[in-house]
Formats: C-alpha cells, sequence, structure tokens
C-alpha cells in the first residue's frame, strides 16, 4: 500500500524541479495551481495511525477526513490490507501517502526514527488532545470500533491522550474520533508554524510532481522528451 518516493520513478537526472517545468503545460494552468495549493497546505508532521480497523466503510471515511483537512499521511495496521469502497473515499486516497504495517510495532517504530512523538487517543486519559505540542511532528493512533486500541499500542506510545468530551457519551466511532483529531491538531499546528502547510523546498517539489504524475499520462515519457529537447538546446 506504501507509496514509494516520487524520484524514483522519474527519470534520471531530472529534478523534481525540472520535472514540474515538463508536466505543467499539460496539466493546464488552473489544474496545476489547485494542485500547487492542496500540496502547499500538506502537514508531513500530521500522522494517523488505524489499529486492526473492523469495518472498512469507517476507515474510508476516516481517509476522507484525513485528505480533506491536509494529512500527508495514514498508516493501517493489521494482518490484512484494507480495501475501500470507492463510493465512501471518492478517490481521495491516491492524495495520501498510505501504508500498511504488520505490527504497530513496526508502524511506530519507523515514525519515531522519523522524529514523531506518538500518543494514543484513549477515551478518559488524563491529558488533552488540545494540549499537544504542536510544533513537534505528531502520530495519532486510533483503535477499532469494538476495542479500542490494543495494550501493546498503548504502551508504545508517547503517551495517552482524549478527545474532550463534555456530553454522557464519552466513546466516538471510529471516523468520528478520527476527524476530530485530525482537524483539531492541524488547525493547532498550522497556528504554530504560522503557515498552512509544511512541507517546503524539495520535499514541496516531490510531493507537486507525484500529483502532476498523476494527471499527465505517460508522464515519464514527457519527461524524458523535455530533457532531450532541453538537453539539445543547450
Amino acid at each position: 500500500m506504501a507509496h514509494s518516493s516520487v524520484l524514483s520513478k522519474v527519470v534520471s537526472g531530472v529534478s523534481a524541479a525540472q520535472a514540474l517545468i515538463a508536466l505543467r503545460p499539460l496539466v493546464g494552468e488552473a489544474r496545476a495551481d489547485k494542485l500547487d495549493r492542496v500540496a502547499a497546505g500538506r502537514l508531513s508532521g500530521l500522522a494517523v495511525v488505524v489499529e486492526n480497523l473492523f469495518d472498512p466503510h469507517n476507515g474510508g471515511a476516516a481517509l476522507r477526513s484525513c485528505e480533506a483537512v491536509g494529512v500527508h499521511e495514514v498508516h493501517f495496521v493489521g494482518d490484512k490490507v484494507p480495501r475501500f469502497s470507492a463510493r465512501v473515499t471518492q478517490g481521495c486516497e491516491k492524495w495520501l501517502e498510505l501504508h500498511h504495517d504488520a505490527t504497530v510495532a513496526a508502524a511506530v517504530e519507523s515514525l519515531k526514527a522519523r522524529g514523531f512523538r506518538t500518543y494514543a487517543t484513549v477515551p478518559g486519559a488524563a491529558v488533552s488532545l488540545e494540549e499537544v505540542d504542536a510544533t513537534v511532528p505528531a502520530a495519532f493512533l486510533i483503535g477499532n470500533e469494538h476495542t479500542g486500541l490494543t495494550d501493546e499500542a498503548r504502551r508504545a506510545c508517547d503517551l495517552e491522550l482524549a478527545i474532550p468530551l463534555d456530553g454522557f457519551s464519552q466513546s466516538l466511532n471510529l471516523s468520528v474520533a478520527t476527524a476530530l483529531t485530525v482537524y483539531t491538531h492541524a488547525q493547532r499546528r498550522r497556528r504554530a508554524l504560522g503557515r498552512r502547510g509544511d512541507l517546503s523546498g524539495v520535499a514541496l517539489d516531490e510531493l507537486r510532481l507525484r500529483y502532476y504524475r498523476r494527471e499527465v499520462r505517460g508522464a515519464d515519457a514527457v519527461i524524458s522528451r523535455w530533457l532531450r529537447e532541453n538537453s539539445a538546446n543547450g
């Protein structure tokens, strides 16, 4: 399920910036501007890990919420790679960095190695979602609809936290919990950073390029031809 680095699939010797120039005329200015705006608003420092998803419908709804608020990366942990209804996701998964991890330990280890703090979302936890340091990359672990997070997942995380609830109901559907978590933290992270997204430079160009390549059939051939023509022209 994981998407590989966009540059590993692009013609050797072409930078992301050059490939963007080659593809932009075929994408079209209006569409390219929209892709650029979405990419610039992505939060690579906000990740979601869903453990042992039970209902693919809820998983698909969670993906739509993640994509809509600008989450860049979502992990699903479990024995099987989940399959989602296109009617629910409406294709949002193609704009996300999706990963499938066999164990929660593998997911958490990979995230921590990249500088993420990991948070177990647990009803009734003493720490509130709104107390998380929004300047530090954060990965939120969310359990399935029946049993919540496993003890293993809770032990693996740096901290347990809860979504503040003021009603008699003190638990939420997986997709709703995901939506509230990512929306709340995305808004706080943007305020803390002072900008819409947290990607810049080459990293942002790589994401833009992945988006452009989805829009152009035979994108790599177009890039290769552009390289030959521009090399010939000096």
